[in-house]
């Protein structure tokens, strides 16, 4: 498997099955589940309480993506959002509780407790299925991006596009299934698809370049680097040049990733980013550096508030 087709580590929690079959043994489980020791998560799958709790939302989904891969019809494909989950793929919006899969048997879509079935509406059908070691069958990378495109809002879009492109989906491609596809929001999703940029670094950063767009703000230069001789670089993420703005996205875990830390402190990292944050603003043609937060791109008013302060134009 293709470092692109890298997947998110299975989540580790104790989950359980009742059966017909096995009477006594999911009267025992009903049981649990009545005093609090196991939460029903599907339709006759139940998991430790304390350890569901524990996982994030797209950790849960990927945890019913597995334990009803038995039950995926031979042919049919894990895909949108659930097969955006096993790929570790970024998304804005919590995934259902219900699993999304692509039917090859014609052109069919229903719902039922455990599943929404989607019709391959492809009819090239050059699904490129990635096989996991486990046995779960998926949608391709370039089929994902053409289905989050046409299913997802604009701003959840980009978030999940900008990851994919990062992980070398052809664009031209994904323009293509769409354009072939034809269906409802295909004028949507080629925009986002055009407006996507393998240079956002995060998903944050992804959301805040689409708020900035619904906006109406001048388009900003994505990692520009700010250089001074004998001194290191400063890349920052947003770089709005007519109005001499910084904009950089500070994420709730920035201060605690290992890839980020490199073997500092949190408090060391944190004061070399004020030292970077003073070199910053000593370049003349830097006006304002401004910090936004996940909180602040949730924010409308808050958001557009703190753009207007600094002095960044919007047009919407």
């Amino acid at each position: 498997m293709s470092m692109n087709l890298k997947l998110a580590p299975v989540p580790e929690v104790l989950t359980y099955r009742t059966s017909a079959q096995r009477p006594d043994e999911s009267d025992v489980i009903r049981r649990r589940a009545a005093a609090g020791e196991l939460i029903r998560v599907a339709r006759g799958l139940y998991a430790e309480a304390a350890g569901w709790a524990a996982l994030r939302t797209t950790e849960q989904h990927h945890v019913r993506v597995r334990s009803f891969a038995d039950r995926i019809r031979p042919g049919d494909l894990v895909s949108h959002v659930s097969a955006a989950v096993v790929f570790g793929v970024p998304l804005l919006t919590p995934p259902p509780t219900r699993i999304h899969v692509t039917s090859s048997g014609g052109d069919r879509r229903t719902t039922n407790a455990t599943f929404i079935v989607h019709a391959d509406l492809d009819p090239e059908r050059n699904r490129r299925a990635v096989t996991t070691p486990d046995g779960l069958v998926l949608c391709g990378l370039e089929r994902l991006a053409t289905d989050l495109a046409l299913t997802l809002p604009f701003t959840d879009a980009i978030v999940a596009l900008d990851s994919l492109l990062r992980r070398a989906v052809e664009r031209d491609l994904v323009r293509s299934a769409i354009e072939r596809r034809g269906q409802k929001g295909r004028w949507r999703a080629l925009r986002a698809v055009d407006f996507a940029d393998a240079a956002s670094d995060s998903p944050g950063e992804s959301y805040a370049r689409a708020r900035f767009d619904q906006f109406g703000t001048p388009t900003p230069v994505l990692q520009h680097r700010f250089r001074t001789a004998g001194e290191p670089d400063i890349v920052v993420d947003f770089w709005f040049p007519e109005s001499g703005v910084v904009v950089e996205f500070d994420g709730a875990v920035k201060y605690q990733r290992s890839e980020y830390l490199r073997g500092r402190t949190p408090e060391e990292a944190l004061l070399d980013e004020k030292i970077r944050e003073d070199r910053l603003r000593a370049f003349p043609e830097v006006r304002i550096v401004l910090r936004l937060t996940w909180s602040d791109l949730r924010n409308e008013w808050t958001l557009r508030a703190k753009l207007r302060q600094a002095g960044v134009r919007m047009s919407r």
